[in-house]
């Protein structure tokens, strides 16, 4: 679970339909936590967060919520959280490939 959302280093892709495979591993996943919403999509971001306030320099992280189909979700439950990247640029590179696996219902391979 996580303390509080870190919104001012947060850029989210276009949400994605969840498969019926992906679907089972969350409720699986998340069978003990808090209610969540319904979820059908997910959502898909890069998160920064500083490292070092004097050179402004910023680690990033790709994070996975369950959504709804307007997007709304819950900040204290990603599915999954990357490890961190020196680079956005990297992180950016990273949600393409986990865009393909939720694209092709296989999400769950990574999160487990």
């Amino acid at each position: 679970m996580r303390n509080a959302p870190n919104f001012s280093e947060f850029y989210q892709k276009p949400l994605i339909l969840i498969g019926e495979n992906d679907r089972l591993s969350v409720l699986n996943k998340t069978l003990n936590a808090e209610t969540l919403p319904p979820f059908t999509h997910w959502l898909i971001a890069v998160e920064g967060s500083e490292i070092n306030p004097k050179t402004k320099a910023f680690q990033w992280s790709v994070v996975v919520f369950p959504a709804n189909i307007d997007g709304g979700f819950n900040y204290k439950f990603p599915y999954y959280i990357s490890a961190f990247f020196l680079s956005i640029t990297e992180a950016i590179k990273y949600t393409k490939e986990i865009e393909q696996l939720a694209l092709q219902d296989q999400l769950f391979t990574v999160a487990n």
